[in-house]
């Protein structure tokens, strides 16, 4: 029978035997699964930024401006958000102002609309109690008169005299007279001129009438008021402008003859329509009238009244263009190249009034 000691023994040996068995079970296939792995190569860590995050902006609440009311230096009683002054210097309220309505006022008693002054829609009346009165069409400025100064000088060839500029015509010049189409002789047909013991040579026709076709102009020219023929026979008066040439006296010269007469203490007066049949607007006038475009007339005239005179009508403005002669009649029904075709007009003889 075994001892104590024997036992012992024993115990101490299953003990040991049992950590020997152990170990093999847990870290030998460990060891040896380390020795085969390949060996691990330090690399050095790459960097990498972190990932954009973008975010909206923060919503900011909009401003607001609240007006406050500053209170004056003076003392006024307050209604809400607004002072009210009181003026101790007033005692009473304006009697030709109206309460209910601030923009209207008591119309002063005095004043007096003179009825000789026509208006225009632009609201300024035109001046001189002969003005004409303004067409359907809306009035525009002329350039080729400035207002309170000299007139400019038009691109087109011009005479200056009385403080305008009238066209000059060197080519063909005809006229619609009674429905026909009358042409002026070649103004160099005309002839050299002697005049005052001088040579003047014809240099063109010139839109303006008697007795404004006279003396001399700025450059050293002189306008003469004759009788002109047609090429197809008989004439009408027209103005003529002759100046001088330098070089040797003409084989022929004849002296003017003397201009027509001219009706004695006659006059001009014409009446003209926006319609046909005397229809429409109508504004009567005794003046040339150069720029229908600042009335509002400017391509507006459709029928006619000539009460006394002789007319000149043209094509475009200050004169130029073609022109057609009326005397003293009713004109209904204007030709259709001129119904609402017409840009100004002029006073070519006084008559008598109905004639």
């Amino acid at each position: 029978m075994p001892t104590s000691s024997t036992r012992r023994l024993a115990v101490r040996t299953a003990a040991f035997m049992a950590a020997a068995v152990a170990v093999p079970l847990t870290g030998a296939p460990a060891v040896a699964q380390q020795q085969h792995r390949p060996a691990v190569v330090q690399r050095a860590p790459v960097f990498r930024p972190p990932p954009r995050v973008y975010a909206p902006p923060p919503r900011v609440a909009p401003q607001v401006h609240v007006n406050r009311p500053v209170t004056p230096r003076f003392t006024q009683p307050q209604t809400g958000n607004r002072f009210h002054a009181v003026n101790p210097n007033l005692s009473r309220g304006n009697p030709n102002f109206h309460p209910n309505n601030p923009g209207v006022q008591h119309v002063n008693p005095n004043l007096r609309i003179n009825p000789n002054l026509a208006r225009p829609k632009g609201g300024f009346p035109t001046q001189g109690a002969n003005a004409l009165k303004f067409g359907p069409a809306k009035p525009v400025f002329s350039p080729v008169v400035r207002p309170g100064g000299p007139p400019l000088r038009p691109a087109f060839p011009v005479v200056g005299m009385h403080n305008r500029f009238w066209p000059i015509l060197r080519g063909p010049k005809f006229i619609w007279l009674a429905g026909h189409r009358r042409f002026f002789v070649p103004v160099g047909l005309l002839g050299v001129a002697l005049i005052g013991g001088s040579y003047w040579y014809p240099d063109g026709y010139v839109s303006i009438a008697g007795p404004a076709c006279t003396g001399f102009t700025p450059d050293g020219c002189q306008l003469q008021w004759r009788m002109v023929d047609f090429e197809d026979g008989d004439g009408a008066p027209q103005c003529v402008q002759y100046c001088p040439q330098a070089g040797p006296p003409p084989a022929q010269a004849a002296e003017l003859p003397p201009p027509p007469a001219l009706v004695q203490n006659g006059t001009c007066q014409v009446t003209i329509y926006a319609e046909p049949e005397f229809g429409g607007l109508s504004a009567p006038t005794s003046d040339s009238q150069p720029a229908l475009s600042e009335t509002g007339w400017k391509n507006e005239i459709s029928s006619i009244q000539v009460q006394a005179g002789t007319w000149d009508f043209f094509s475009a403005e200050n004169f130029g263009g073609e022109s057609i002669r009326l005397t003293a009649g009713s004109y209904p029904m204007l030709a259709p190249e001129w119904s609402k075709r017409i840009g100004s007009f002029m006073c070519v003889e006084p008559g008598t009034p109905g004639a």
